[in-house]
């Protein structure tokens, strides 16, 4: 007779299906996390439990978070990270399924963790905050500055972890440096203009005064009455002359037109006022501005870039002729000048305001382009985004 083995009895508590199963489970959670297709986490504490939410209901939180400038991170009160924006990422130079799910010591070289061990624990109360250099890449390292916060659920008063803001301080010392740059070529700008007032005061304006003068004194020393007549009509001439200019000089530092009629109007008048003084040819085109008010900063900027572009025109172009192009866009105003002048080389080392036009328009994050050859004129286009405005 053949005796059967029995079979081994199976031991209580946990099997080694059981086991695997289980670490199956983990991580398949963890590689969720790092993916961002968790909607939220249960934490259970002592005799409670909590829920994190990570996006489900607070999805428009986090397409605002990643479009953040600064990286953002949401940490676990021991310092690992359960959520972070692309903006960190970028910062860390790390794939974001790798930044979510590891702690953020990792990403702060040996010296630097004792500091970030401080800010975190004083997170824990209050706002804190300090500089930190972050460990990116392949050991790059990034001089950033950190905000820390805790995190408090649904009114709790406890604390669930820690909000961190991150801002990479390389390029917030560009970004500075770049603001000061605008101010200074900002302020070069006012100077200049105010020289150019001064000496159109001098040249014009104060020399038609002077003759006032000259005039209103030989006035009483006329000898007969049509003598007297004669001179007053003379002086009449010189009020009215010095009144155009006063009132040209008034309109060159804002036309009354920009404001009660807006840029369209503005543009036209200057562009008709241009021909007439210098008897050149012009085409003006506007398009696209009736429907809504231009803000009114972007009204003046493309106006200034007009009246230098016009200014050249007249003073070293030669042009029997000007088109002047408006048209405004979804997201853009398009401001284009072309002449059929003489024209000039990019490395002449003619500049003809560009740079003060290309500053006016850098203040609202546009641009201006020159286009020009020897004998065949030049075209100025300058674009002015809405949204900077």
């Amino acid at each position: 007779m053949t005796r059967k083995r029995s079979a081994p009895r199976r031991r209580r508590g946990t099997t080694g299906q059981d086991l695997h199963a289980r670490l199956q489970a983990a991580e398949d959670t963890l590689r969720a996390l790092r993916a961002g297709e968790v909607d939220a986490l249960v934490v259970t504490g002592a005799g409670d439990e909590h829920v994190v939410t990570l996006q489900g209901a607070d999805l428009p939180y986090r397409i605002l978070l990643d479009q953040m400038y600064a990286g953002a991170v949401t940490l676990t009160p021991d310092g690992v990270i359960v959520y972070c924006n692309r903006r960190f990422a970028d910062i860390v130079r790390t794939p974001l399924a790798r930044v979510i799910g590891s702690a953020l010591c990792r990403f702060v070289p040996p010296p630097e963790q004792p500091t970030l061990e401080a800010l975190l624990e004083r997170a824990s109360e209050d706002q804190t905050r300090g500089e930190l250099t972050f460990r990116a890449g392949k050991g790059t390292l990034v001089p950033v500055s950190a905000t820390f916060a805790p995190l408090r659920l649904g009114g709790n008063a406890a604390v669930s972890g820690v909000i961190g803001v991150v801002v990479d301080a390389t390029e917030q010392k560009r970004q500075e440096e770049l603001r000061t740059q605008l101010l200074t070529q900002v302020m070069a700008a006012q100077d200049k203009e105010r020289a150019r007032i001064a000496r159109e005061l001098h040249d014009e304006t104060a020399q038609s005064l002077t003759a006032l003068l000259v005039g209103l004194r030989t006035l009483g020393e006329s000898r007969s009455t049509a003598e007297a007549t004669e001179r007053a009509h003379a002086l009449r001439d010189i009020v009215a002359r010095t009144l155009d200019e006063v009132g040209r000089l008034s309109r060159g530092l804002h036309p009354s037109v920009l404001d009660d009629l807006g840029l369209a109007a503005a543009v036209t008048h200057h562009v008709q006022e241009f021909a007439r003084l210098h008897g050149i040819a012009v085409d003006v085109q506007t398009k696209g501005l009736d429907a809504e008010p231009l803000p009114q900063l972007l009204q003046t900027t493309a106006y200034r870039v007009l009246q230098e572009a016009l200014t050249n025109v007249a003073k070293h172009a030669g042009a029997r002729s000007v088109s002047v192009r408006l048209v405004r866009a979804e997201a853009t105003v398009e401001l284009r000048v072309r002449d059929d002048g003489t024209g000039f080389e990019p490395g002449d080392g003619r500049r003809l305001g560009l740079r003060g036009m290309r500053e006016r328009a850098a203040l609202l994050g546009g641009s201006v382009e020159v286009a020009s050859q020897r004998g065949r004129g030049t075209t100025i286009t300058a674009h002015f985004p809405l949204r900077g405005a």
